[in-house]
């Protein structure tokens, strides 16, 4: 027992899960507190921050597959993840000697790509790794999430003690050391169809498409986790701002919506495979439908504790049946090809069009106090990812048919 423990400690989960951790970790920075670092230090307005959440999120589209087809035509599977991290150092460091619009603009442009060009490799390498030995994928999925809540309560303490610029110190600080963590990935031979061409590559990637059951899969998660455009532009905004609630507390709100999703990652994933992946799914949708409608009416602190509590079904339940269903569909060698067609040509499309819509709607609402009210466009969303969902849903009695091309 005892000299079997090193082994394990050493193992390449674990170094998977550090990796996972560290992203995550940024990642908790990036997404609630980007729009206040651009409207604090930059002076973005709504229009502006919305601009470069959408325009990043389009990005998303093109590189996506581009980045999946470019990957698995190299040697090694770590490929990706120093590309991006790289790219994250490079352009962070770069934002201390610049200002303006455009500039800042064209920047974080390139961030927005990295960190989610760095997702899907993260992810799959996490899934890959832990296949064997400890730690287990949902446990070791649940130390991540947990991640963020650390850098989401960590930076917003730093911003209300040292100012906006914390924001960027934290997420130079996670890009450097990133680059760490991927030296010390184990290095793993891509197996494939490496040696065939690009277009080959990228062709195979998108024609993931043609089966119609992933395709509704991708487009009702996507859809979904697409609700939380308005949220994550300027829930901490409405937040501060129209409730008067401290940067500190809006962080630790955050951070309670993670820490469901922890739990439920690390203790209820088994208990939900009871489940269909269909029906868990279905169980986001309407807690979307529930969680946006109420925060449109500016609900008091105390309501605000256990509506973040519904981010266990509008994130967690709709992530864990997705990425149950991809395994399910595409076998463990296409599933990273397959995350990546999924965020890049589901998630990111429907991301950027509520990140965009989301801003015109909070520079339109903001002036009379009634910011929150653009959550009920996200409800309106919900119910296309409701019908989605349920469309999917209803083929859960035939996990084995085959689906013909169309």
């Amino acid at each position: 027992m005892t000299e079997s423990t090193p082994a394990k400690l050493s193992s390449n989960g674990v170094r998977a899960t550090l990796l996972s951790c560290l992203f995550f970790a940024g990642f908790g920075a990036l997404i609630p507190h980007l729009p206040t670092w651009l409207d604090a230090a930059q002076g973005f307005t709504g229009v502006q921050i919305s601009l470069v959440l959408t325009v990043g999120g389009l990005s998303r589209i093109v590189v996506g597959p581009l980045t999946a087809a470019w990957a698995a035509g190299q040697s090694d599977k770590r490929a990706p993840l120093f590309l991006f991290a790289f790219l994250l150092t490079a352009g962070f460091a770069s934002l201390w000697f610049v200002e303006g619009f455009w500039p800042v603009f064209a920047i974080i442009l390139l961030m927005d790509v990295g960190f989610w060009g760095l997702l899907p490799a993260v992810e799959a390498a996490l899934i890959r790794l832990t296949k064997t030995g400890l730690p287990p994928y949902g446990f070791a999925r649940g130390l991540a999430s947990a991640a963020f809540i650390v850098g989401s309560s960590s930076v917003g303490a730093l911003v209300t003690d040292f100012g906006p610029w914390a924001i960027w110190a934290w997420l130079l600080g996670v890009s450097i050391a990133l680059i760490g963590a991927a030296f010390v990935m184990p290095k793993e031979p891509v197996r494939g169809n490496e040696e065939g061409d690009f277009l080959g590559r990228l062709k195979e990637g998108v024609g993931l498409l043609k089966n119609r059951r992933f395709a509704l899969l991708i487009f009702a998660a996507g859809i979904l986790q697409a609700t939380h455009g308005y949220f994550y532009g300027f829930g901490v905004l409405i937040w501060t701002k129209d409730q008067a609630i401290s940067q500190t507390v809006a962080g630790n709100l955050w951070s309670v919506g993670v820490a469901v999703e922890v739990l439920f990652l690390m203790f209820l994933g088994g208990w939900s495979s009871k489940f269909a992946s269909e029906t868990l799914i279905l169980v986001g949708a309407v807690a979307c439908i529930i969680r946006w409608t109420a925060m449109a009416f500016l609900p008091p602190e105390w309501a605000l504790w256990p509506l973040q509590v519904l981010h266990a079904g509008t994130f967690a339940a709709v992530f864990l049946g997705a990425m149950r269903l991809v395994n399910q569909m595409m076998g463990d060698e296409q599933t990273a090809t397959a995350q990546m067609i999924y965020m890049a040509l589901a998630s990111a499309p429907a991301q950027a069009f509520t990140t965009f819509v989301s801003g015109y709607l909070y520079d339109a609402l903001v002036a009379d106090g009634d910011a929150a009210l653009g959550y009920l466009a996200m409800t309106g969303v919900s119910v296309v990812g409701l019908v989605l969902a349920l469309m999917l849903w209803v083929t859960r009695a035939k996990p084995n048919a085959q689906l013909a091309p169309a």
